[in-house]
């Protein structure tokens, strides 16, 4: 479980002080500025007693190019800046006798200030602030270490101290209040907390504070599933000097964060060896508690049975409670847990079903919603291995419900659909549980549900009809904010060429923490609306009249699958094994796997609609070969989200099209696309009005306000797919802006057709079995029909000869799927040897 740290480091490290989150507003500071290095703080001002050093370091939030005065007892310190973050930071001596530090910041949008009351180290005080603190938050650790959650908020929430504290307060406060949240259960503050006190840390160089909250964040965003930055933090933790007793936590807190990674199903090392050195190090450190070595025997029990080893994993458990016989909450939820699962493993289920119930009540009892949803898929298992599949099918849909509300505690740019990941065995218990009952189209419901459980969450239907009238008017203060920062951060990228190049770094870092706290409000306004999703039990939408469903859904055991054919009357399974690496595979191997146990239901289809799931959502399955050809040539094929039917704009869409060309002015062959597109769509049959944007009228403000009369989106530009799930991308616009993804989810409204000429423009992320975000589903959600997009880099000098066969084809045959059909079967005619699989039709 989550290590905890002696009482002495912790304090020695951070206990320097406090803010009140919940305070009253304080008066506003025109200047931003964290400072450090104060002996003590008498409350009253604040004022900074200084140390016999007498040095201070400080963090001004101005720009490298603005000018800094600093002025302490009449004189002019001078002291180079050095950039960090957004900001400058510096190091300073105050001169004797001065009674305030004063800032003065000039940069071209005005002057700004900022005043420090300064006292002497001699100075004596009534009240030091920090000696009082240090004493409350003892009980506030204690507290945490206890689960004593309501006392902890209740000391957090109650605290009224004055604006403008050292920087080592305000860490403290962010710091401890990631702790409490995250043991409630509420990652999205946890994150935003801990990222804020890595922040503070950082700007005024307290590293060992910084190295203390990015474990407590590679933590966290284990928890989330995102592996990658999670280990990158650890290995960074290991360039902070450490005494043994840190080192014996870092050891901990890493080995705990494999066995998180382990407990979801991903393929990392045993760290049953870091656990032993951890064990072996906390045996030189007088401050280690019996809890702490109990928690690493725990976490080596975890180890244990991860791999197999039951015995031993007993046997630890046995140690760690002779060792603490009283353990914390924390403690006693995985010791039940592990416990029941030792008692399930050696084949005693009525006792695992009992062990898993103690967990599921303490878990409620203490407000642990990940301990909740650990008893339950428990509980679950325990009812399966005695027989009762009906109360485990009962288990396992209290389990979907769990997992519904607590993902929407993550925010939606932070790993929503990792998160999601890491739990994917509640549904893959459940796919195989109603498999084993002969139930198919049920165990494909539930298999839709989970793959498509994060897009539905953001999916707005007629929620926004829902809302209240306070809520009406925080939705639209929010869009409105969105909005503007959004126009904001365009516009100082459009100034960044006229910056020297030694400041345009510290401009992109300026600009990116600014970025990271739009997408914030783009969370708040999604969290307005969200609410689980539905019930797991419910019925996705049914294939249409001829149309073919395939999907495909990862089951417990490693590398097996089940895949599923529905045609709204019967349900065909096929359980199959994939192998580890796909892009080895052969297309006809693959669709030997794919698509031949469906062969009979697939030669019957007038379309087919594919469902595909984690690496499944990068093989093009229109390409494999069938019946002496590939898929497409007997029918049309699209790639469905699953979202519902109501994703489509309300009203009927007309003939207004917007063409949006080459904005960036690198894409000539982009301006021919257009010209030769907009004459095919004007002279056929059902001609459209069309509109051009080209080059650098194509800005983000042209192209977004003429969405509210565009049927039909043609952009043939650049598209990037970057950023943690795809958060980064966009379509690359005229003067150095771009729509993003995020963007494009704030339209009130969008074309009903959109066709992206460029690359990436339909890929996602296929790292996990839950369907994520990228541009084409960014559209479909805001209410696109269909999407046609690359899911690759589309560098084929073909591409705009596909674009002419596609309009005049859906000229003359009004169902663009069948159209899309017929225009890449022409380009595959002409060049067997193109990319041209690259493209796909994305429906809701």
């Amino acid at each position: 479980m989550t290590p905890f740290r002696s009482l002495q480091a912790i304090f020695f490290l951070l206990l320097l002080g406090i803010r009140a989150d919940h305070a009253s507003p304080p008066p506003r500071i025109p200047l931003e500025v964290e400072y450090t290095g104060c002996r003590a703080v008498i409350p009253a001002g604040p004022v900074c007693v200084l140390s016999t050093r007498r040095k201070l370091r400080l963090w001004i939030g101005a720009p490298p190019e603005a000018r800094i005065e600093i002025r302490s007892g009449g004189q002019r310190i001078d002291a180079a800046g050095e950039p960090v973050q957004d900001g400058q930071r510096l190091s300073l001596e105050i001169p004797p006798g001065a009674q305030s530090l004063d800032v003065l910041a000039e940069t071209g949008n005005g002057k700004a200030s900022w005043s420090l009351p300064i006292a002497e180290p001699d100075r004596e005080t009534s009240r030091d602030l920090l000696s009082e603190v240090k004493a409350r938050m003892l009980q506030v650790h204690n507290d945490i270490l206890a689960h004593r959650l309501v006392a902890v908020r209740k000391a957090l929430d109650g605290l009224r101290l004055p604006a403008g504290v050292p920087a080592e307060i305000n860490y403290l406060v962010s710091y401890y209040r990631s702790l409490l949240t995250e043991r409630e259960g509420d990652y999205r503050s946890a994150l935003a907390q801990v990222q804020k006190a890595v922040v503070i840390a950082e700007r005024v160089k307290l590293d060992s504070r910084q190295s203390i909250a990015e474990e407590q964040l590679a933590l966290l965003l284990r928890s989330v599933g995102r592996s990658r930055e999670a280990a990158e933090l650890f290995d960074r933790a290991r360039q902070y000097p450490r005494s043994f007793c840190e080192e014996g936590d870092l050891l901990n807190n890493q080995a705990w964060s494999m066995l998180l990674a382990r407990e979801a199903g991903e393929r990392v090392g045993d760290p049953t060896r870091l656990l032993e050195k951890a064990l072996e190090t906390y045996g030189t450190c007088k401050e280690v508690t019996p809890e702490m070595r109990a928690n690493i025997l725990i976490n080596l029990a975890l180890a244990h049975l991860q791999e197999d080893r039951p015995a031993q994993a007993k046997e630890l458990l046995t140690q760690a409670h002779e060792l603490e016989p009283h353990a914390s909450i924390p403690l006693m939820l995985w010791q039940l847990d592990l416990a029941a699962r030792i008692a399930l493993r050696e084949g005693r289920p009525e006792e695992a079903l009992h062990l898993f119930n103690d967990l599921k009540d303490l878990a409620q009892a203490t407000s642990s919603a990940d301990g909740r949803l650990r008893a339950t898929l428990g509980k679950a298992r325990s009812q399966e291995a005695l027989g009762d599949r009906t109360a485990a099918l009962e288990t396992l849909r209290e389990a979907e419900a769990l997992l519904d509300e607590q993902s929407l505690q993550i925010p939606l740019h932070e790993g929503r659909e990792t998160f999601m990941a890491t739990r994917q065995a509640v549904v893959s218990l459940h796919v195989e549980l109603l498999l084993e009952q002969d139930r198919p189209a049920e165990a494909l419901a539930v298999a839709r549900h989970g793959r498509s459980r994060m897009l539905r969450q953001l999916e707005r239907g007629d929620r926004l009809a829902n809302l209240t009238p306070d809520q009406r008017a925080r939705w639209e203060s929010l869009w409105t904010a969105y909005h503007e920062k959004r126009a904001a951060l365009e516009e100082r990228a459009k100034e960044e060429w006229r910056l020297p190049e030694d400041q345009r770094r510290q401009e992109r870092a300026a600009r990116k923490a600014e970025a990271e706290a739009v997408k914030g409000l783009l969370d708040q306004v999604f969290l307005l609306l969200e609410a689980p999703g539905e019930q797991p039990g419910q019925e996705p939408p049914p294939p249409r009249p001829g149309e073919l469903i395939l999907a495909y859904h990862p089951l417990p055991l490693p590398r097996r699958w089940v895949g599923f054919a529905a045609d709204g009357k019967t349900v065909a399974v096929h359980r199959f094994d994939l192998p580890p690496d796909l892009s080895r595979s052969s297309p006809e191997e693959l669709a030997r796997r794919l698509l031949l146990p469906f062969r009979a239901s697939i030669e019957k289809a007038r379309q087919i609609r594919i469902l595909p799931s984690g690496p499944l959502q990068g093989v093009d399955f229109h390409e494999l070969p069938f019946d002496g050809d590939v898929l497409l040539a007997g029918r049309p094929v699209v790639y469905g989200l699953d979202l519902p039917v109501s994703a489509g704009p309300a009203q009927a869409p007309g003939r207004h099209a917007l063409l949006v060309a080459d904005p960036r002015d690198d894409l000539p062959g982009a301006l021919s696309e257009i010209r030769t597109v907009s004459k095919i769509l004007q002279s056929g049959p059902r001609s459209w009005i069309t509109e051009e944007l080209k080059s650098t009228e194509a800005s983000t403000e042209a192209v977004r306000r003429r969405f509210d009369d565009a049927d039909l989106l043609h952009y043939a530009g650049h598209g990037v797919f970057s950023g943690f799930g795809g958060w980064e991308s966009g379509l690359l616009l005229a003067e150095e802006t771009q729509l993003t993804l995020g963007d494009i989810l704030a339209l009130e409204r969008v074309p009903a057709w959109v066709v992206l000429s460029g690359c990436d423009t339909g890929r996602s992320s296929v790292e996990t079995p839950v369907e994520s975000l990228g541009l084409a589903q960014a559209f479909l959600l805001a209410g696109s029909r269909e999407v046609v997009a690359s899911i690759r880099p589309a560098s084929d000098r073909e591409v705009p000869a596909f674009f002419t066969d596609l309009y005049r084809m859906w000229d003359r045959e009004t169902d663009l799927a069948v159209a899309f059909q017929r225009a890449q079967l022409s380009w595959r005619q002409r060049n067997p040897e193109a990319d041209w699989g690259a493209f796909r039709l994305f429906e809701p």
